[in-house]
C-alpha cells in the first residue's frame, strides 16, 4: 500500500507586494484606498488578518507621506521610477512608523524589487537607502513637523478657517488610526457592555479595536451598523429638537450607503432614500436587509427628481463633497483632492440644496451636511442658502453637550481633534433650517 503524496501547500501570498501595487494604483491612477486593495486578483484569497495588514501598510504611508518623502529625499539624488519610489515609501513606513524588524522591512522589499525584472538593477539602491533608515531615520523623521503630511493648500485652508492651533491638532490626529463607531437601534449601555465599548452620545458606541466586524455580537441579527459619531449627530440632534420621529415623512437625499436612512428608519420614520448611484443603493438595500429596517428606495438624480406626493416633514441632504473630514478612516483622501475639484463640487452642492428646499413642508426641517473640512463646502454654502432663502430660519440645538461646536450662525462644525483623548471623530459640518409656516 502506497502512502498518498500530500498536496503541496499553496504558495504564500506576498502581502507587501499587494500593498505596493495598491499604493501605485492610488498615487498614479487615482483609485481609492479600499477599492485599490480589493481590486487585486489575490484579495479574495487573503485571510482577514492579511487584508488588514495590507491596509495598514498602505494607510501608514499616507498618514506619514510628507515626513517619509522628506526623509527619503536626503538619500536620493535622482528621482527613481515610481515603482521604486513607492517601494522605498513602503519600506520606510515599516521601519519608521510600524517599527517592523529590520529583516522583514528591508529584506522583503529588496526581494520584491529583485523579482521585478525591469527594476532588478535598483535592488542594491533600495537596500542601501532602507538600511540607512534603520540606523538614522528615526531622529530625522521626528524632526519633521506633522503638518508636512497634509497637502499644503489643504493645511493652509485649515489654518485660515480654524486657526494655527487647530490645524496643528488636526495634523497630529491624521497620524493616528481611529477607533470604530457603531450606531445601535436601542439599549446602547447594554450593547456597550456586550461589545466592550463605550457609549459616546445617544445611540453611538465606540470600540477601541474592532477585529472582524461580521463576527461581533449583534452583526448577524442587525442590531447595529458602522457609523462615525460625527455622521450620526444630525439625526440624533434632530431627535432632541423634534422629539419622537415616529411617522414623520423623511427624504434622505444622496442617501447611500445609508447610515442616516437606518437611523431614521430605526426611529420609526417613513423614509424615502434617494441616490443616483445604483451600485451604492445596492449597499443600502443590503444594510436595510441586515438590520431588518425598511425604506422606500429611489434611484434618481436629486437635482431633477420630482416628488409626486406631499412635501416631507424632514429633508436631509448629505451632499457630495471633498470628504476631507474622513481622513482618519480614509487617509488617502487628502492626497486625491484638488482645489479645482472642490470648486466643481460647490456647484453641485448649491443645486442640490436648492432642490432639497423644494421638498420640505412649511414648519418642517431641512438638514444640510458634508463630511468636509473645507468651509466653502460647509459654512459658506449654508450662509449663501440662508441669504437667498430668507423664509428659512436656522434651528439651533438645545443640547449643551455640543455647544462648543456651534458657530455664531447656529451651524455645527466638528473638527477631528475634538474628543482626541478618545480617538477623535470625523470632520463634519451640518446646519438645520426650517421654512416659516405660512399665515392664512
Amino acid at each position: 500500500m502506497t502512502t498518498p503524496t500530500p498536496s503541496p501547500s499553496p504558495p504564500r501570498i506576498n502581502t507587501r507586494l499587494m500593498a505596493l501595487r495598491a499604493l501605485g494604483r492610488i498615487l498614479l491612477e487615482g483609485e481609492q484606498l479600499e477599492t485599490s486593495i480589493a481590486s487585486d486578483p489575490l484579495y479574495n484569497k487573503l485571510e482577514v488578518r492579511d487584508r488588514a495588514f495590507v491596509r495598514l501598510l498602505v494607510s501608514s504611508v499616507f498618514r506619514h507621506k510628507g515626513q517619509i518623502d522628506k526623509v527619503l529625499g536626503g538619500y536620493i539624488k535622482q528621482t527613481p521610477p515610481d515603482f521604486i519610489m513607492n517601494a522605498l515609501r513602503l519600506g520606510a513606513a515599516q521601519i519608521l512608523v510600524l517599527k517592523t524588524s529590520d529583516h522583514a522591512a528591508v529584506s522583503e522589499m529588496v526581494q520584491i524589487v529583485k523579482q521585478e525584472k525591469q527594476y532588478t538593477k535598483f535592488s542594491g539602491f533600495v537596500n542601501a537607502v532602507l538600511r540607512n533608515l534603520t540606523r538614522e531615520g528615526g531622529p530625522k523623521m521626528a524632526a519633521i513637523p506633522p503638518r508636512e503630511n497634509i497637502p499644503r493648500w489643504i493645511y493652509q485652508s485649515w489654518e485660515k478657517a480654524f486657526g494655527a492651533g487647530a490645524a496643528r491638532a488636526m495634523a497630529l490626529q491624521y497620524m493616528k488610526p481611529p477607533p470604530l463607531d457603531i450606531t445601535v437601534k436601542s439599549d446602547p449601555e447594554c450593547w456597550a457592555e456586550k461589545l466592550g465599548g463605550e457609549v459616546m452620545f445617544g445611540q453611538t458606541i465606540r470600540l477601541p479595536k474592532a477585529g472582524q466586524i461580521s463576527e461581533l455580537p449583534g452583526y448577524d441579527t442587525g442590531d447595529w451598523w458602522i457609523q462615525d459619531l460625527a455622521s450620526s449627530l444630525p439625526v440624533q440632534i434632530l431627535q432632541e429638537v423634534k422629539g419622537d420621529l415616529t411617522g414623520l415623512r423623511v427624504l434622505d437625499l444622496c442617501a447611500a450607503p445609508g447610515g442616516k436612512t437606518l437611523q431614521f428608519a430605526a426611529a420609526g420614520a417613513s423614509v424615502t432614500a434617494l441616490d443616483k448611484s445604483g451600485h451604492r443603493l445596492t449597499i443600502l438595500k443590503e444594510n436595510l436587509a441586515r438590520t431588518n429596517l425598511e425604506a422606500e428606495i429611489v434611484e434618481a438624480d436629486g437635482m431633477n427628481w420630482e416628488n409626486e406626493g406631499e412635501p416631507f416633514d424632514v429633508v436631509l441632504l448629505d451632499a457630495p463633497c471633498s470628504a476631507t473630514g474622513t481622513y482618519r478612516r480614509h487617509p488617502d483622501v487628502l492626497h486625491s483632492k484638488s482645489f479645482r475639484q472642490v470648486a466643481d463640487l460647490l456647484k453641485v452642492q448649491k443645486r442640490l440644496l436648492a432642490a432639497a428646499s423644494r421638498h420640505i413642508r412649511p414648519g418642517g426641517h431641512l438638514i444640510y451636511c458634508t463630511c468636509s473640512l473645507q468651509t466653502e463646502e460647509g459654512e459658506q454654502q449654508a450662509r449663501n442658502f440662508a441669504q437667498k432663502y430668507e423664509d428659512f430660519e436656522v434651528i439651533k440645538s438645545p443640547n449643551k453637550t455640543w455647544s462648543e461646536v456651534i458657530t455664531p450662525e447656529g451651524y455645527f462644525r466638528l473638527l477631528p481633534h475634538r474628543l482626541r483623548e478618545k480617538g477623535g471623530l470625523d470632520g463634519f459640518f451640518f446646519a438645520m433650517f426650517s421654512p416659516a409656516l405660512k399665515t392664512p
